[in-house]
Parts: C-alpha cells; structure tokens; sequence
C-alpha cells in the first residue's frame, strides 16, 4: 500500500528483497467569460459585470452554467423538476464584492430567476484558486447589499485548487468569504434542524488490485462503505473502509533461493469525504459529463498491523529480515469518480477499485 505505513512495508520489502539478493531490476452547460453579454437586471446594492454574464435556459432536464470571476470560476446548475421548464434566468459575475462581505474570496455572482423562482433546491458552487482559508464558505447576500447568510457549504480541495459547493433553496447574490468557525457549524445545525431526515445515497465499493514490482505480486482489497448526500448525490459522507495487502516474492532460479511475504489490514471505522454533484464538478472543472470525472476525494485514516518476512539462502550462507505485527496509523488519500450509479475509487500507487452508488431513502 505505497501510500501509508502498509506501504513502507512494502517499500522495506522491496529494498530489502534487493540488499538480500533477492530480487531483479527496478455537465450539459455552457461557461462565459468576457465576450458573452446577457441581459441582466439586479438590485442597485449590486455592481454587475455585464461582459461575464450568460443566460441559463431552464428546460425539463435542468440547466447549468458556468461564469469566470477573473482567476476564480462559478457555476449553477439546476436539477431536473428543481425549476419549470421553459424558464430563462441569467448568470452575471459581480464586479465587485458587496459591501456586506467583509472577507470575500471571489467577486461573486447574481442569478435572475426572471420571477420564475426554483420549487427545489438547486447548486451553487465555486472554483478558488490554491488553497482557501479553513473557514472559506459560501453565503448569500440580500437585495440590500449588507445582509448575508452563510450557507452550509461543502469544500473539496482538488489539483490545489479549493471547490466550495452549496445546495441552495433560492437565489439573489452569492460570494465566497471567510468567516467565524462557531457561525459555519452554527449554519450546519440550524439546516439540520430545519430539514430533518433528507434523501439520502449509499456508496458500496470492493473489488481488488493485482501489482508486480521487482519480482514481487501484491494484492490489495478494499472494502468501503458510506452514507450521506441529499436531495442530490453530492454532500457529505459518513461510514468505514478497510484496506488490506497480501504480498508473495519468489527470486529467479540460481544459486541463491530467495522467498518473502508480506501482509497487512488497515482499517477506518470514521470515514468521511465529500462528493460534489457531477453536473457541477463538470461546469467547475471543465470535465465533460461521463467520462467519468473526479466528483470527491478524502483520505483513509486507516489503523492496523502489516507484518514482513524476507528469506534469503546460498550455499554456507543464510538471511532473514522479519518483522511481525508492525502498528500504524496513517492517512490514504482517494479520489472518487461516477459515472451514473457506477463509482470508482482510484487509491493512487494502489488502483481503481469498482464500486455502486445507490439512493437509500425516498
């Protein structure tokens, strides 16, 4: 497991494999940007930047786009049924951040509904460059340009760039901005609170991966499983994984014979990540819809035991390294791509391990 303490084991037992002698060689949207003008109306509180602004034609599938904010992206995207089709709204990048947002990360955005206001709940979502603040959020800005709300907000860091996404009930301005910790958790209880029980989705994953390296043959399996979403599939989710290696070496014919093994489980009963609602990944990244694009990511804090025996005999000469019930504790990271109800986790220097997405609640 080259990514953890299971992977020093195997990383000791292809170095000492060596040292012995025994072993050879090494979303359906569009995005604008300058030069795609909209006609937008907005409250005087907010300065718009009518050469960021694009239309959003809401049909019976939904909608999404995606708008520049100079270095930083935005992006809307509306589920199916969550707006009556035939509906026209317009996207349109702030100038300026609103005078209400006294931290903001981003310029932001104003959505025109045209009175043609969503029965459900949509997404909202932002592209930062580099890392945000910890407590970088979403919040929503009223007509009067200084009220704002912090939305509960999911955040998902990605080829060093920071993604914030938000399920949202309605539009006006939002921003990006960083605010007090005790208001996030606050914003997160009160939803909770307020929505009870929502929709939620169930993502099963086992499978293994086969390696051969340096006359070595590794198998990995990953057993995971976890809960969480809403009304969409993206959100936050809860559950466990486990990770284990079972590794054989047998040197090449010759004088000297060489065999080893190695093994070892970790396993995670508090695992957390968040996924992102593909239709959004797809206008926040610029991946097309289906190829499939990475929709989450987080880290396997996985505790357990890995053990190594390496033996190496010649004539008049024998060698041992052994090491059993080694403990660890460390992080795995993993990417999540989906494809439909299909999900794969790619564990990188480990493999792509298959796996379900499944709506568990009505």
């Amino acid at each position: 497991m080259r990514a953890s303490w299971l992977a020093g084991m195997v990383c000791v037992a292809i170095a000492t494999t060596a040292l012995t002698g025994c072993g050879g060689g090494s979303s359906s949207g569009t995005k604008a940007g300058a030069g795609s003008p909209s006609a937008a109306s907005a409250p005087t509180a907010f300065k718009l930047d009518e050469s960021a602004s694009v239309p959003l034609p809401i049909s019976e599938q939904g909608g999404g786009v995606a708008v520049s904010l100079g270095e930083a992206t935005a992006a809307v995207s509306v589920p199916a049924g969550a707006a009556a089709a035939g509906s026209q709204w317009t996207v349109t990048a702030l100038s300026e951040a609103p005078a209400g947002v006294k931290k903001p990360l981003s310029t932001g955005i104003y959505v025109d509904t045209s009175k043609a206001a969503p029965t459900q709940p949509c997404l909202v979502g932002f592209l930062l460059p580099g890392k945000a603040p910890a407590n970088a959020t979403i919040v929503r800005i009223a007509d009067d340009g200084v009220s704002t709300q912090i939305i509960p907000t999911q955040r998902l860091v990605r080829d060093g760039n920071t993604m914030l996404t938000a399920q949202v009930d309605g539009f006006s301005a939002y921003t990006t901005s960083e605010e007090d910790k005790a208001a996030i958790d606050k914003a997160f209880t009160d939803r909770a609170k307020q929505r009870g029980k929502e929709v939620d989705f169930t993502i099963k994953v086992s499978g293994t991966e086969t390696q051969k390296v340096e006359g070595w043959t590794f198998e990995y399996e990953l057993d995971m499983f976890a809960s969480g979403g809403g009304m969409q599939m993206g959100g936050i989710y809860n559950g466990h994984a486990s990770l284990s290696i079972d590794g054989k070496y047998k040197g090449p014919a010759s004088i000297v014979k060489s065999f080893g093994t190695v093994s070892g489980i970790g396993r995670d009963q508090s695992l957390r990540f968040i996924i992102v609602d593909e239709p959004l990944a797809s206008l926040l990244t610029g991946e097309p819809v289906g190829d499939p694009i990475v929709a989450g990511a987080g880290s396997m804090k996985l505790k357990g035991m890995a053990s190594l025996d390496i033996q190496a005999t010649a004539p008049n000469v024998k060698g041992r390294y052994n090491k059993k019930n080694v403990k660890g504790d460390d992080a795995v990271p993993f990417l999540i791509r989906i494809t439909g109800d299909d999900v794969q986790v790619e564990i990188p220097n480990v493999g792509i391990f298959p796996g379900k997405i499944l709506r568990t609640t009505k």
